[in-house]
């Protein structure tokens, strides 16, 4: 081993040397130990100063172990020298966080996961693939080159450090197929295709890169970073196992509505028994619908899109019955419902017709109606003011605004007019906007079953399970961009997300289900935090737990998690003794 200097930025790092097994090179494994300032002097970072305290402790340890070993050995035995040495030699040993990564191995275990990474991985890189998902999941997807941070603090499946070029190595050995047979392994596969109340919810979402050399990654119009690339995400969501049961990537440039397509095949390929699918209305088509409805026989609920003719439709059939009839109020949604059933024609891949019914829910928000008419002039005003000041700054031409080549909240619901040559006037097309106001308030929802309003309404808002999916990615994991510069590596990096991301809807599905037991203030994080101050001790090669608190307790009961063999409590007793001198004295004795 010997020490380098990196001359960019005086970073001081040790570089090992070490053979693997049939390869004629040797490796290298860097761990950076600090840095040199201007003068030449050293700062050693947090890593070698840990470090260097334990390798001083383990040397005292030896010392006085050996020296607890003579007086035990010994004819002449001193006992309170014994427990001192006792004591000391349990105070210098190294503590870890292992509450966490107790709790998140009960999990995975319980979920069948880490029975699935056995089987499709082997013991070793099933251990380094649950350790990397352990490690995203308690520091919020920090870079994996600091791994070694966690693995010197932290209990973890593998029980090594991982370096950056083996974490990129376990990365570029998990495939799309690994995770399709991950998912099949874990599938539950008692869930019925009768059970009325199961159902799946299907959606996608966008994550940005800066890398140029990812072949997923598109120019899209993501809502997230909207000037990068984007790779696109595709998972569904069951309702009876309450998370994710399978993903895939694609590319950031293909519509959302074409998506389906897949998730047909791999639904037929996978056995999924579902009974009915979920949709968001980026993906109501009526090619869509055919698909899931007479292929797969899924019963099929999709939120409309205000330009479809149904939805005109309907709306012009239904408008205005809600003020007349009081019994149509939902109270559990605090919204009008009404089921209106239609007759509509498919066609398939063959122009083929298949006559169908669908049943069309129309809601009515009289609030969100209220709260929507003041905004959509607001947004016009703000737009013609807008365009206004583009003529005016000769930013845009009069013969563009008069071709409408122009862009602006609600352009269809604005009108130019000339004045002269070379000016003109933006208007409200008061027709338009009329017709606009007319909706403001109601959405629609199409299923093939005959359900109540009601109930279609519970089933759809229910189905923001998918959401969480990726909210989790995001937000909980802190997965805004994969942080790799090969697709080699993006499978294997959205994996072990995925992985930690069914983990912690796990916890989310514990805390929401214990709210009672929990205080308000218990939040996601907290509950984190606070089973990661659950320590444990290594003595003489044994393993011992730290004091366990009543809160650590309640948490890892919420999360059905059992508890760990806790170390000997003291117990203390107090006695009063009558004192002929004093009227009490008070003793107090350690069991």
């Amino acid at each position: 081993m010997f020490k380098s200097i990196d001359k960019r930025n005086g970073a001081v790092m040790e570089i090992t040397g070490y053979r693997i097994p049939g390869e004629k090179q040797p490796r290298q494994r860097k761990v950076y130990i600090g840095k040199l300032d201007e003068n030449g002097i050293f700062t050693p970072n947090k890593l070698f100063i840990e470090r260097s305290k334990k390798e001083e402790l383990e040397v005292e340890v030896k010392k006085l172990q050996k020296e607890l070993n003579d007086k035990k050995n010994g004819k002449k035995t001193d006992k309170n020298k014994i427990e001192t040495l006792t004591s000391v030699v349990s105070s210098v040993s190294g503590k870890k966080k292992t509450g966490l990564t107790h709790a998140l191995t009960h999990i995975a275990t319980t979920e069948g996961f880490i029975l699935a990474l056995f089987n499709l991985f082997g013991e070793k890189l099933a251990n380094q693939i649950l350790s990397l998902s352990f490690y995203v999941l308690s520091t919020k997807n920090e870079a994996l080159d600091d791994f070694c941070y966690f693995d010197a603090s932290h209990e973890h499946p593998y029980g090594s450090d991982i370096s950056s070029s083996e974490s990129s190595t376990i990365l570029a050995s998990i495939k799309a197929e690994h995770v399709h047979e991950f998912f099949k392994a874990i599938r539950n596969s008692d869930l019925s295709s009768s059970d009325k109340d199961h159902f799946c919810a299907f959606d996608g979402t966008a994550f940005s890169s800066y890398s140029k050399n990812l072949s997923e990654v598109e120019v899209s119009k993501g809502k997230q970073d909207p000037d990068l690339k984007h790779f696109a995400m595709a998972a569904v969501y069951s309702s009876t196992e309450r998370r994710c049961v399978y993903y895939r990537v694609y590319r950031g440039n293909i519509p959302d509505i074409n998506t389906i397509d897949n998730f047909v095949d791999v639904a037929k390929a996978m056995g999924y028994n579902f009974h009915r699918i979920a949709l968001d209305r980026g993906y109501c088509s009526w090619k869509n619908l055919y698909r899931l409805n007479f292929e797969c026989f899924y019963d099929v609920i999709m939120c409309l899109k205000a330009n479809m003719l149904v939805y005109k439709e309907t709306l012009k059939a239904v408008r205005g019955t809600f003020e007349e009839d009081c019994t149509l109020y939902l109270n559990d949604h605090k919204v009008y419902g009404k089921t209106v059933a239609q007759e509509i024609t498919l066609t398939d891949s063959k122009d083929n017709e298949h006559k169908t019914t669908i049943f069309v829910h129309v809601y009515y928000n009289k609030m969100k109606s209220a709260d929507q008419e003041p905004k959509l002039y607001g947004d016009i005003e703000d737009s013609i003011i807008k365009l206004t000041n583009l003529v005016q700054k000769k930013k845009l031409s009069v013969s563009d605004a008069q071709k409408r080549s122009f862009t602006c909240k609600h352009k269809s619901l604005i009108t130019v007019r000339m004045t002269g040559i070379d000016t003109c006037v933006f208007e409200m097309d008061r027709e338009a906007v009329n017709e606009a106001r007319s909706k403001l308030g109601y959405f629609m929802l199409l299923s093939t079953e005959n359900l109540t309003a009601g109930q279609v309404l519970d089933i759809y808002r229910a189905k923001d399970g998918v959401e969480r999916v990726f909210n989790n990615a995001k937000n909980d994991i802190g997965f805004d961009r994969p942080a790799v510069k090969t697709d080699a590596t993006l499978e294997g990096k959205i994996f072990i997300i995925m992985l930690a991301g069914m983990i912690s809807t796990h916890i989310r599905n514990a805390m929401k289900a214990h709210r009672e037991e929990l205080t308000r203030k218990m939040t996601y994080n907290k509950l984190l935090k606070e089973l990661d101050c659950m320590y444990t001790f290594s003595v003489n090669g044994k393993t011992t737990w730290c004091e366990i608190s009543k809160r650590q307790e309640m948490l890892l009961k919420c999360l059905d998690v059992p508890l760990p063999i806790a170390p000997n409590k003291v117990k203390v007793t107090i006695k009063k003794k009558e004192d002929p001198s004093q009227k009490s004295r008070t003793s107090y004795a350690l069991h």
